[in-house]
């Protein structure tokens, strides 16, 4: 998808498949379409004009309105609907790789995990991580990827979310990833979001990534 007329039809799209039914109410319908959005503007590598939010809103709008609330003012929805995709931590689709990749990475034996430069003895935990890291960003084509703190937990048994943030601070020191956007250790916070340096290789030597 790019930007033109085949964006026009996906925002269309995704406006009717999130528009309120009978099962769908409004909170859950806008809360999807937010994370539709915010994969949408992952794709196309920028965010929404105010124009194409508007028109993704009034045409979900119009497609809701038998089973919206008739006291609330549209305003209301509006605001619902823009403040929230500033509070996705994962766009649609994103979800499915995480757990993709975590499975991916759980498999590999400890002669298969990416070799940290200068250390050459750097610890499993640190390894196994770093692992994760390359795995997303090859389900992402080399491309940044996002990766919370808790998602990163995941990858090592018993360890806590708080020791993840940590060592995702420690594998940018030591080159292995780019913070491209710090994101929010707290519980329920932002997605922060990487690019990883080094090969793709399966023994991951520390060649850096173009």
């Amino acid at each position: 998808m790019s930007n033109g007329q085949g964006l026009d039809k996906e925002l269309e799209a995704l406006a009717a498949r999130n528009a309120c039914t009978q099962c769908k109410p409004a909170k859950k319908g806008l809360w999807q379409l937010a994370r539709d959005v915010r994969a949408v503007e992952k794709q196309i590598g920028r965010k929404l004009s105010n124009g194409e939010l508007m028109r993704v809103f009034d045409e979900c709008h119009q497609l809701s309105q038998p089973f919206l609330d008739p006291a609330k003012p549209r305003d209301d929805y509006l605001a619902a609907f823009l403040a929230k995709p500033a509070k996705v931590r994962v766009p649609t689709g994103e979800g499915d790789t995480i757990n993709k990749a975590l499975a991916a990475v759980s498999k590999l034996p400890v002669s298969e995990l990416p070799v940290i430069p200068g250390i050459p003895n750097a610890s499993e935990r640190l390894r196994r991580i770093a692992a994760l890291h390359r795995e997303l960003s090859r389900l992402c084509g080399g491309k940044t990827y996002f990766l919370t703190c808790r998602d990163t937990a995941k990858a090592v048994p018993g360890l806590s979310h708080q020791a993840a943030w940590n060592v995702n601070l420690a594998l940018a020191q030591l080159g292995v990833v780019r913070v491209v956007r710090a994101g929010d250790p707290r519980p329920g916070g932002k997605a922060s979001q990487y690019r990883y340096l080094l090969s793709h290789s399966a023994n991951g030597e520390a060649e850096i990534a173009a």
